[in-house]
């Protein structure tokens, strides 16, 4: 049967091999303040990208208008005969409008 100082030296000697509840309660803040940077990080990054789209769907619907200008005006040009045959058939070739 194991005595009192026996358990003691038992408890000391697996102290040294395993972790033990006080090992952990350091790590245990360590990862609280890792998920917290973390969190943040990824709040800023979805601002980023919120932003982001923002200015995405704004510059379509300018490039949207703009090359209904372009269409407009292009067509202009070709139903007056001010582009030369060839001139169409450059910006026909382009498929930009």
């Amino acid at each position: 049967m194991l005595d009192k100082k026996d358990v003691v030296k038992l408890i000391d000697a697996l102290e040294l091999s395993f972790a033990t509840k006080k090992d952990f309660q350091g790590i245990k803040d360590d990862i609280f303040d890792f998920k917290s940077e973390v969190l943040t990080g990824v709040d800023k990054i979805l601002g980023e990208v919120k932003a982001l789209r923002q200015e995405k769907t704004v510059g379509d619907d300018q490039d949207k208008r703009q090359k209904k200008v372009f269409e407009i005006h292009n067509a202009a040009l070709k139903t007056n005969k001010i582009l030369s045959e060839k001139q169409v058939a450059e910006i026909d070739k382009l498929a930009t409008f």
